[in-house]
């Protein structure tokens, strides 16, 4: 069922700043998504892997911004509202020329525009990233997605996950 809103959800969406769907395969033993090529991998690798020259200021405002895009797609140009519910560094995609673009779409959730919220059922999502009042009320609304980018810039400004802040140190 999963499979299947994920597939849903990325056949009514085209924006320059969400991973682009080509094709799936829906088979008993097997399902597969088939996207475009992101030659960079996810920026969780550029935040939190190995690589060896960090990037740079711009690059994270272009990259921040892309991300701000996607999302305020999803939340207000759609057809149908879509809120992500599972925006973090792993879910971010990089394209060649550090476009960024936002991917897994298997949590999101489809919104009437008449509506704000939507109910999950149950709290899902990666803590740290994931909105408080979705964790306790399985109510998602875009502003759980503002709070997750939110978490996401705080990462990015300082280039550690959130898990890794001891407030103990300030």
């Amino acid at each position: 069922k999963q499979f299947i809103e994920e597939v849903d959800i990325l056949i009514r969406t085209h924006h320059i700043n969400l991973v682009r769907l080509y094709g799936f395969c829906f088979e008993p033993n097997m399902t597969a998504l088939i996207y475009e090529c992101m030659d960079k991998g996810s920026l969780n690798n550029f935040l939190f892997g190995d690589q060896e020259e960090p990037l740079a200021w711009y690059e994270l405002h272009k990259i921040a911004v892309g991300i701000a895009k996607g999302i305020a797609y999803l939340h207000e140009e759609c057809e149908q509202r879509i809120i992500h519910c599972e925006l973090k560094p792993e879910n971010v995609l990089l394209d060649a020329d550090l476009n960024a673009k936002v991917a897994d779409f298997g949590l999101a959730k489809l919104c009437n525009p008449e509506n704000t919220r939507t109910t999950m059922s149950d709290s899902r999502g990666t803590y740290g990233y994931t909105a408080p009042e979705l964790r306790e009320s399985n109510q998602a609304t875009h502003k759980c997605d503002v709070y997750s980018f939110g978490m996401l810039l705080f990462e990015i400004v300082r280039r550690r996950r959130n898990s890794d802040f001891d407030v103990t140190r300030g």
